[in-house]
């Protein structure tokens, strides 16, 4: 096909013909085919895909990362499963492309009379690496919300269930928002996060907070008020923080995490 020729259908078939998806191919230590790929973490590196050799007892083979992408992601930082919101999105991506996630890994399973979709199973498995990968991205760009999600990720270290996003009714029948509700071992926490960089912003966050505790006061008997501030700036002023301690415990993240964790898991 000369450079002037208009590239058809046909053309572009042929074109596109020799493309493989599998670059090199060896045996790894349990076994399975080693598969790299023409597909790319962000930071460069190849997609290796694996393949058992064999079908299982119920006839049925395996393509996986062997959870490299998970590792890819816990090297950068950033745990897929760390938060709800990562773990709906990480969800919502499996589900979309088929993929089955056990544990870190990331599965298809094909029935061995089918081996010959793998080429189209291996396009969905690496599509599913790529936009799992790209959490990485994704996850950490305005303050307040590296805020959140680091504070989410640090309730979920501490291992106790909890609620995000709870509405309860207020002293004047009105539904009052709590960022967090944390269930410890004998007290059930009701929390509230003030994150800003803006000292007129955080005077602002500061008296809504107060007006929520304050509404919440009937619940305060079976609840223990926490409020949490970023310790990463400075914006959040002396005596805002001494009005909420009248209604709350006032506690700065990250630099009181050990006393945080203390209050959550009691």
């Amino acid at each position: 096909m000369s450079a002037t020729t208009p590239i058809d259908c046909v053309g572009l078939q042929r074109l596109v013909s020799s493309f493989s998806l599998v670059e090199a191919c060896d045996t790894v230590g349990n076994g399975m085919l080693r598969m790299a790929t023409p597909f790319r973490y962000p930071d460069g590196s190849s997609i290796d895909l694996f393949l058992s050799p064999q079908p299982d007892a119920a006839g049925q083979l395996t393509l996986t990362d062997l959870g490299h992408t998970t590792a890819y992601l816990l090297d950068l930082g950033v745990r897929p499963a760390g938060t709800k919101k990562r773990l709906i999105q990480w969800q919502d991506i499996c589900h979309n492309l088929g993929v089955t996630r056990d544990g870190g890994e990331l599965k298809i399973h094909l029935d061995a009379g089918q081996a010959s979709s793998v080429a189209t199973l291996m396009v969905r498995l690496a599509q599913a690496c790529l936009r799992t990968a790209d959490m990485a991205l994704t996850q950490r760009t305005p303050v307040a919300d590296t805020f959140a999600e680091g504070f989410e990720e640090f309730i979920v270290e501490i291992d106790r269930p909890y609620e995000l996003g709870v509405e309860l009714v207020g002293r004047f029948q009105k539904p009052v928002p709590v960022d967090y509700r944390v269930h410890g071992q004998a007290t059930v926490s009701l929390v509230q996060t003030l994150s800003t960089g803006n000292a007129a912003a955080a005077h602002d966050l500061c008296n809504e907070i107060f007006r929520r505790w304050y509404d919440l006061e009937p619940e305060q008997p079976r609840h223990t008020f926490v409020t949490v501030y970023d310790t990463t700036n400075n914006a959040v002023r002396d005596d805002d923080l001494r009005r909420l301690g009248e209604k709350s415990l006032v506690l700065g993240y990250p630099a009181q995490a050990r006393q945080l964790t203390d209050v959550l898991a009691a």
